[in-house]
This record gives C-alpha cells, sequence and structure tokens, in this order.
C-alpha cells in the first residue's frame, strides 16, 4: 500500500500535465497568430499625378516600429481646393525616422540626409491596398492652399520610384 500512494500520486500527476497541455481547443490550435496593428501599413505604396508616380513610400516592420523610406518629386504646386496642380523634377529621398501608430492612423516622422530637415505625415489605411498620406504640422506659405491627402495604392516589392 505504501508504493501504491507515490505511484498513483505520479500517475495523477503526469495525467493532469498531459491535459493541460492538451486544453486547447480545436479552433483556438488552427487559430493564425495575431497580427500587429502595424503590419497593414508595411509594404510599398505609390501616389501618381497625371498617370506618373511622383510618391513612393516604402514601410518594413521591425518589431513595434516601421522603418523605411519617403520618396517624392519636389516642388509641389496645388490649385485653390488643395490638389495637386504640378510636381518639380527634382527627386527627393528621405528616411523614416520613427513611427507612432495614433487613433488617427501612422504618424511618420522623415528625415532628409542631405538638409537633416524633418517632416511630418500622417497616414491613414482607407482599405488593405489604399491609404491617404497627408503633411502634418508643416508651415504653409502665405496664401497657399492647405492641401488635401494624397491617395496612395499598395504595390508589390519592386515598387516603380518617381521619375518623370
Amino acid at each position: 500500500m505504501r508504493r501504491f500512494i507515490p505511484v498513483a500520486t505520479l500517475i495523477l500527476g503526469l495525467a493532469v500535465i498531459g491535459l493541460a497541455q492538451t486544453s486547447m481547443t480545436p479552433g483556438m490550435q488552427n487559430s493564425p497568430a495575431r497580427k500587429s496593428p502595424l503590419a497593414g501599413y508595411a509594404g510599398a505604396w505609390i501616389g501618381t499625378f497625371e498617370g506618373h508616380a511622383w510618391l513612393t513610400v516604402r514601410l518594413t516592420q521591425q518589431g513595434t516600429q516601421l522603418s523605411g523610406s519617403v520618396q517624392r518629386q519636389s516642388d509641389l504646386k496645388f490649385n485653390d481646393q488643395g490638389d495637386i496642380k504640378s510636381v518639380g523634377d527634382e527627386q527627393l529621398t528621405a528616411a523614416v525616422e520613427n513611427s507612432l501608430l495614433n487613433g488617427d492612423g501612422l504618424l511618420l516622422t522623415v528625415k532628409d540626409p542631405g538638409t537633416q530637415q524633418t517632416e511630418r505625415y500622417l497616414m491613414r489605411l482607407t482599405s488593405a491596398d489604399t491609404a491617404e498620406l497627408k503633411m502634418v504640422a508643416m508651415s504653409m506659405p502665405p496664401g497657399m492652399p492647405k492641401p488635401k491627402p494624397w491617395k496612395l495604392s499598395r504595390v508589390g516589392p519592386n515598387a516603380v520610384t518617381p521619375a518623370r
């Protein structure tokens, strides 16, 4: 009888451990892992003007941050409604220095390596493959209309770079 109690306790303990390891329901075992809210923003995005790509945003998720770049044509001109009227020929490339997801969307802080000037943009997903990007906290010259958000489309990893 003395041997029976330790053996029974060992068997009972192993049964409990085995049950605990297999206690997930079949639905739980097949459920996908939770995706980060940043995953929807990762990828390559382009904005077009008159059929040509003038803006490329490339974002790569690294843990809880997004890194990447914003490439765009310089010298933007806007009409009185805030729509793009023309874009310059010179191309600017700025690195994403910081990204922060908030209730409004993804706030991107980018820095031009040549001038060290920073710009801020707010990117908001409108569907799985479309987004809007708008300038944030940038001072506009007097009389210049406030620009409307730019429409972006998700593209493959080999996105077209802006060229005119």
